[in-house]
């Protein structure tokens, strides 16, 4: 219980929960922790001794079920292009519809790829110009015909020092060339820029998930400025805005959907009527009245479509899109274009020895 208390979203802590309550026969308040926990990681075990005495309750039964359901496979999508480079280590994806041209960011090797319409792959940007650290997300400036890529040095990527520093870039989508370049105050500390998103005005915001802290740019302003905060957030990831920008929609690895009112800067999470998980949410992204997301913190990773009510703030229902996907490795950050979600399925993250270099 003192666990619990501390963190109440912890799917192990919510499953030894769950098994202490019915060894106590305290049967109710077990099985809805066990429910809990199943929505976050399905493969918890329901076939221990521990729960002989309730085996044959219709409640467990249930539980049971569920868990079956949640380990279902589900696959609506296919797979739509391969990069054939096993050390590119690919996050973000953006979409530019003129040229119909996709640009993919490298973990591992510190640049950005377009793959034109033909198929064919080529680098938007050489390996670490201008300093570019490890590449997260990705946005495509329609109005500047910019693709914009957030950076942030990691061990994972190659040539790995203290100097590199995180860095937001708007890059030229037929040149490469490095248009504008945005860094944080030297005073703030060093950030993990994991998704950014542009607003109307053609600024970006980006998340800090080190130090939970969303930062703005601001015009040809070199410096990043300190958007938003909260002490509630614990590991943020994706932006989404809403279409009129009443409201930015950010995903908390740990604690679920945050929205956030722009208008008094109140932060909010977003409530679930059905029973779900919003934990484990890497990618976000706003499409008509509802939230996509890519949860790659859940077991087994699903992309899911969450249907909003009229204000933005409750999930009425929801659909799996895929779930326990054949070509999953990790799923990560995606893009919604031509009617369709985009997104890179098998991220390397699991292609890493104890020394952050590739198997």
């Amino acid at each position: 219980h003192a666990a619990h208390q501390l963190n109440s979203t912890h799917q192990g802590i919510l499953y030894q929960l769950g098994v202490a309550e019915v060894l106590t026969k305290r049967t109710d308040e077990g099985l809805r922790h066990l429910r809990r926990a199943l929505l976050i990681d399905a493969t918890f075990r329901l076939d221990t001794d521990a729960f002989e005495a309730v085996r044959a309750q219709p409640a467990f039964q249930a539980l049971l079920k569920l868990q079956q359901e949640l380990q279902q496979p589900v696959v609506q999508s296919s797979v739509f292009l391969t990069v054939k480079d096993r050390t590119l280590h690919a996050e973000g994806i953006a979409h530019d519809p003129s040229t119909g041209d996709f640009f993919i960011g490298s973990i591992r090797q510190r640049k950005v790829v377009r793959i034109a319409s033909n198929g064919a792959v080529s680098d938007l940007i050489p390996a670490e110009t201008g300093g570019m650290a490890a590449v997260f997300g990705l946005q495509y400036d329609a109005d500047h015909k910019w693709v914009w890529a957030c950076s942030s040095p990691i061990d994972e990527m190659q040539h790995n020092d203290s100097t590199v520093r995180s860095g937001v870039y708007a890059l030229a989508a037929s040149t490469g060339k490095i248009e504008r370049t945005y860094r944080l105050p030297l005073a703030a500390p060093q950030a993990i820029f994991g998704d950014l998103i542009l607003d109307k005005r053609g600024n970006a915001l980006v998340s800090d998930s080190r130090n939970n802290i969303i930062y703005r740019t601001s015009g040809d302003k070199p410096e990043l400025q300190q958007f938003f905060s909260s002490p509630d957030f614990v590991n943020i990831q994706g932006l989404a805005y809403s279409p009129d920008e009443r409201f930015l929609f950010i995903a908390d690895y740990v604690k679920g959907i945050f929205r956030l009112e722009i208008r008094t800067m109140t932060a909010t999470l977003i409530a679930t009527e059905p029973e779900v998980s919003l934990k484990g949410t890497d990618g976000l992204y706003f499409y008509q009245q509802s939230l996509i997301a890519i949860q790659n913190g859940v077991s087994p990773f699903r992309v899911t479509r969450y249907r909003l009510n009229k204000t933005l703030d409750t999930i009425v229902s929801y659909e799996v899109l895929d779930r326990a996907h054949p070509d999953f490795g990790e799923p990560t950050l995606g893009v919604i274009a031509r009617g369709n979600l985009y997104y890179i399925a098998n991220s390397q993250w699991n292609g890493y020895d104890a020394n952050h270099q590739p198997k």
